[in-house]
């Protein structure tokens, strides 16, 4: 949600968003509070430190644009390294070279990005103030939509693409094993209990069914493998996973479609066999 709120005379006071996110708060966190981080989502080269007094510098060269300010607060970190479940950071803000430096300079803004824990994984929250005009807030208002839903990607990509590295062997041991018991807490360490789960042979729906599943293929097919075809593709929450099999009809590929919470835990999975 955004609000454009207007100050005195007509100037807009500040544009409001916030977002859920699915990833973790310390994975946004070290995204909006270092170089590297703010980088990745702004698709700049940025330099930044989570300390009062730090320059901040954004640096577009295809674009021609320079923002530029300095770090005014960082809250929810100790001395230390300890962290709060909300952290917060100030950035002056503003363009030292570009199309909008007359209109707001370098440092003449306020940039205040909160970041917290929620049931997703995080919400964050942005309060951009100090516009000298409602065009130049709706401007900035389009283009922190963009760049947030920036952050969200590369976020839960990089949760995502951990939790996976995880689960997926799990995933792919419970396929081949013959044994329910085994095979059953090889699918509750990477399974939400209510896992969904549909190919061409079957729909099971939670982890006993999908193991009444996988044993029927065991049963029917003896000697039946299967293994992961490469690394995931990952966005937004899904992943796409090569696999090929072998057994006693032949050799296969496919893929499965895969969404999984940002830590990797499987929810639902439709499988594909290609051709």
């Amino acid at each position: 949600m955004a609000v454009a709120k207007a100050g005195p005379e007509g100037r807009t006071a500040a544009v409001e968003l916030s977002l859920e996110i699915e990833a973790s708060a310390d994975r946004v966190w070290t995204m909006v509070s270092t170089g590297e981080g703010f980088s990745a989502f702004m698709q700049g080269q940025v330099s930044l430190e989570a300390r009062a007094g730090s320059p901040f510098r954004a640096d577009f060269p295809n674009f021609g644009v320079v923002l530029a300010g300095e770090v005014v607060r960082v809250e929810g970190v100790e001395e230390g390294g300890s962290e709060s479940e909300e952290r917060a950071i100030a950035i002056t803000w503003g363009s030292e070279l570009g199309p909008q430096a007359a209109d707001l300079p370098a440092g003449s803004s306020l940039v205040e990005i909160r970041v917290e824990d929620s049931p997703a994984g995080c919400r964050v929250g942005l309060r951009h103030s100090g516009f000298p005009s409602r065009q130049l807030a709706r401007e900035h208002e389009d283009g922190w939509r963009f760049h947030l839903g920036r952050l969200a990607l590369e976020a839960n990509r990089a949760d995502l693409a951990a939790g996976l590295a995880r689960t997926l062997p799990l995933w792919f041991a419970a396929w081949n094993d013959a044994d329910p018991d085994r095979r059953l807490a090889a699918l509750r360490d990477c399974c939400a209990a209510s896992i969904e789960f549909q190919d061409d042979w079957a729909v099971a729906r939670g982890i006993e069914r999908l193991n009444l599943h996988i044993g029927n293929c065991h049963r029917f097919m003896p000697g039946w493998k299967i293994e992961p075809g490469g690394e995931p593709g990952i966005c937004r929450g899904e992943a796409l996973v090569s696999w090929r099999s072998e057994g006693p009809g032949g050799a296969e590929a496919g893929h499965n479609h895969i969404r999984a919470s940002h830590d990797g835990t499987i929810l639902r999975v439709a499988g594909f066999r290609s051709g």
